[in-house]
């Protein structure tokens, strides 16, 4: 390859570093620096400017137009900008972020009464997660307390369809409200057991009632809740409708539990006999030859997936989607299309998610099949369609915020974990870079759990790049770091890239720590398992700092999370 400029990736493609004057605000004007060149599109520089400063209301660019005397106007193609430009950030007032939302989009009423007036970034939420929006986590509990910004903020780009679930399982279950004649009847009986303490108990219809509306909510969330989930929902029942506590109980729930776990899987059986994917694709008559057996390789989510194998768009085919996939493939390769390509992949999404989970094709089918999936914007999309979450936002800002607790945990260990830590922050004393911290840490949060980075991370000299090639075939999963021959650690890498089954599926990040991020999503995107020598270490990215499926640990992630926050 010969000795790179600026910044060569594996393929061969040159990027230099580009400078921008960001103005925030008045007197407020900032320098960003992007090592990895200009990016692809508008709403990925909205995303490194997010990142970079830390905002997080949402809002949208403009730059200079030489051509009407250096005036401010939307920011509409990145083409429209260059080096050392102009962009200007215009947050977005409380009125155009609502109004952006259909009125039709609001959540049914519950069994809680809506009675506070909402804030702008709940109304916006509301659309997303129901009446989860209404309810407050603690920043200790729930992991970011301005997570609302960043969701609000992608709800409004995604504008997810009707046949999509749009939130995960709660942090606190909310019991729906049940049809007129249930409600009734649960009143009077509310009223009666507080006057003399008098339970409720429920006629078979009253009880079937009760049970069918639990079981369509929890199937908002889950099609396959946890023993736990369905417990939660038990008690959350008996407590807001005391007069249904059972005699006879430790805590008077014990049987409801028992019903709701039958009824959802009654509920299920309904869904497979009309054909909804998320439960059919583990009938039998769909299982592969040689797993015709009822529990053999359940296809459900694992990793918190809030829509893991949604329906198609409702009046579409499989036919009619397959003729957009192959639009897609005109439309990826034509410049400044960004619009047209984000709104095919999100009206596509349920039919490329039914394909990965249910044929499990290799990457490089995929690549060929949906090159537009594999950009790091795509895949912020393809994780907001999946988990409901934003990705790079979150990530990275969530391992900014738990850094400094990490740090004292990390200084505190001793041995060979603790040697490695120290040697692997020793640049971080040298550089406030803080692309540079973030890849220490998440190095360092390998080592603590006594995993090896260096089964992920493979660093190559620029001047040695036909190792790096050669080794790519041979890389089931990993990040590939490339440094300039001479140049210090604080220096920060030329190129990092990803490899999944061989395929160098993107390039020319920052960061290790992008990387990391991108790869991440990837392993949701591709329905993907985690490879199993570091374990630990995705397990503590999913659960404790994206805060997905986090009630439930290891013993290893869980002693550290309690040390990280004491």
């Amino acid at each position: 390859m010969g000795v790179w400029q600026c910044k060569n990736t594996l393929r061969g493609k040159m990027s230099c570093p580009v400078h921008l004057r960001v103005v925030l605000g008045v007197d407020d004007a900032r320098k960003l620096t992007l090592k990895s060149g200009m990016p692809s599109s508008v709403d990925q520089l909205v995303l490194e400017i997010k990142t970079y400063f830390g905002l997080e209301q949402q809002f949208r660019l403009q730059y200079k137009d030489l051509d009407f005397g250096n005036e401010y106007f939307n920011l509409e193609s990145i083409s429209d900008i260059e080096d050392k430009a102009t962009v200007k950030v215009v947050f977005v007032s409380c009125e155009e972020t609502s109004s952006s939302i259909p009125e039709t989009s609001l959540p049914c009423s519950t069994s809680t009464p809506l009675t506070s007036p909402m804030t702008c970034n709940s109304s916006v939420i509301l659309t997303l997660t129901s009446v989860n929006a209404l309810r407050t986590t603690s920043p200790d509990e729930d992991g970011l307390s301005s997570q609302h910004s960043f969701d609000s903020g992608d709800a409004v780009i995604l504008d997810p369809a009707p046949e999509t679930r749009t939130s995960s399982w709660p942090p606190i279950f909310f019991v729906p409200r049940f049809s007129y004649f249930a409600e009734f009847q649960l009143q009077r009986a509310t009223a009666d057991f507080r006057a003399n303490g008098t339970l409720l108990t429920p006629s078979p219809k009253l009880r079937m009632d009760i049970l069918e509306g639990m079981a369509e909510e929890i199937f908002k969330c889950t099609a396959y809740p946890s023993d736990s989930q369905i417990e939660e929902a038990a008690t959350v029942l008996v407590h807001t409708h005391p007069c249904l506590k059972e005699r006879g109980t430790r805590a008077g729930h014990e049987g409801w539990k028992q019903y709701l776990k039958t009824k959802v899987a009654n509920f299920r059986t309904k869904l497979n006999k009309i054909g909804h994917p998320e439960v059919s694709v583990n009938s039998l008559k769909n299982k592969r030859k040689g797993q015709e057996q009822a529990a053999a390789n359940i296809k459900k989510p694992r990793k918190a997936e809030v829509n893991f194998l949604p329906p198609l768009p409702s009046g579409e085919t499989r036919d009619s989607l397959e003729k957009e996939r192959v639009v897609l493939l005109t439309e990826v390769k034509k410049r400044n299309n960004d619009a047209v390509v984000k709104k095919k992949m999100q009206k596509t999404f349920a039919y490329r998610r039914q394909e990965i989970v249910q044929d499990a094709p290799v990457v490089a089918e995929l690549v060929n099949k949906w090159p537009a999936l594999f950009t790091v914007s795509e895949i912020n999309a393809e994780f907001m369609r999946i988990t409901t979450l934003p990705l790079q936002a979150k990530f990275l800002a969530e391992l900014d915020r738990y850094s400094p607790n990490l740090l004292k945990v990390f200084h505190n260990r001793g041995g060979d974990a603790g040697r490695k830590i120290r040697l692997l922050m020793a640049p971080t004393a040298r550089s406030e870079d803080i692309e540079l911290k973030r890849d220490s840490v998440l190095k360092s949060l390998c080592a603590y759990l006594k995993e090896d980075s260096n089964s992920l991370i493979k660093e190559y000299l620029n001047v040695r790049s036909e190792e790096a090639e050669s080794a790519i075939p041979q890389t089931t999963m990993g990040l590939y770091v490339i440094r300039n021959e001479g140049a210090q650690e604080e220096d920060g890498p030329e190129d990092v890239g990803v490899i999944i089954e061989g395929v160098e599926l993107l390039s020319n990040l920052r960061s290790i720590s992008l990387g990391w991020a991108m790869l991440f999503g990837l392993i949701y995107t591709l329905n993907l398992s985690y490879p199993p020598e570091l374990k630990f270490t995705f397990e503590f990215l999913q659960k404790v700092l994206m805060n997905l499926d986090g009630n439930k640990l290891s013993p290893k992630v869980q002693s550290l999370k309690i040390k990280m926050l004491q």
